[in-house]
């Protein structure tokens, strides 16, 4: 069960904010989330999990091999990225930002499950986290990155890039195959559709279909990566519970 609330922002960049309130387009969208889970003064205490290290998940792989989807780079994002990395990129690359989704934190769900629970487990802190953001390149393709929420604030695990037409199948072959090596099944067809990473869908895997009319590339996390944090979540709340159980006297 998933217990952040997402909230859709359509980013408008027309119109020219006054001098005193500009900000960049991205930073404006991704706003950096507080390094410390603070609990107020009328808050109850929690007992947050540390963000265990996966590369791919919640952390950028540190090297990257032929064939390795987890190390993949794909238009400057990777896998694992946080929401600080994935800013910086839209805002190095100069891309567009589009319809930006924020989740609350991970110590609101927590409070939010242990209430849901009976518990007291107090306000909800309501600070966004990325959750999935749209963005354009200069070339008319199209990223939707999709975050998922740890302790220690939302990191990337999900890309999908929608390329726009012009590009011929053997030039997003050779630019594929030099970024990533050679892909574990290739149909030679007129198209480009091939398969790089895991042979089954528990692995890091990207799939491409690609031609000269567009078409899709799909940089994905294992199955079942989505349900990590939320293990953490329920962590949390069952020790939230633990700590304030009576102890029975036999």
């Amino acid at each position: 069960m998933r217990f952040a609330i997402v909230i859709p922002v359509i980013c408008t960049l027309a119109a020219p904010l006054p001098a005193s309130s500009q900000r960049a387009p991205t930073t404006r969208l991704l706003d950096r989330i507080p390094p410390i889970f603070g609990s107020g003064p009328n808050q109850p205490g929690l007992v947050i999990p540390s963000t265990p290290v996966m590369p791919g998940l919640t952390a950028v792989a540190d090297h990257a091999k032929p064939g390795d989807a987890v190390g993949f780079d794909l238009g400057g994002f990777r896998l694992g990225m946080s929401e600080a990395q994935v800013d910086a990129v839209v805002r190095t690359r100069h891309m567009t930002p589009g319809i930006i989704t924020r989740g609350v934190d991970f110590e609101s769900s927590v409070r939010s499950l242990i209430n849901t629970r009976g518990g007291a487990g107090g306000e909800e802190t309501h600070r966004g986290v990325l959750s999935e953001a749209n963005v354009e390149d200069d070339a008319g393709g199209r990223y939707t990155l999709r975050m998922l929420t740890w302790p220690d604030g939302a990191h990337l695990y999900d890309i999908v890039y929608v390329a726009a037409q012009g590009t011929a199948a053997a030039e997003w072959r050779r630019m594929l195959v030099g970024k990533w090596g050679r892909p574990r099944t290739d149909d030679g067809g007129s198209d480009l559709t091939a398969r790089w990473g895991a042979t089954t869908p528990a692995g890091f895997r990207a799939t491409v279909r690609l031609g000269s009319d567009g078409g899709t590339i799909l940089l994905q996390a294992p199955e079942g990566s989505a349900e990590r944090p939320y293990a953490l979540v329920a962590q949390a709340a069952d020790a939230f519970f633990s700590t304030r159980a009576r102890k029975p006297a036999l």
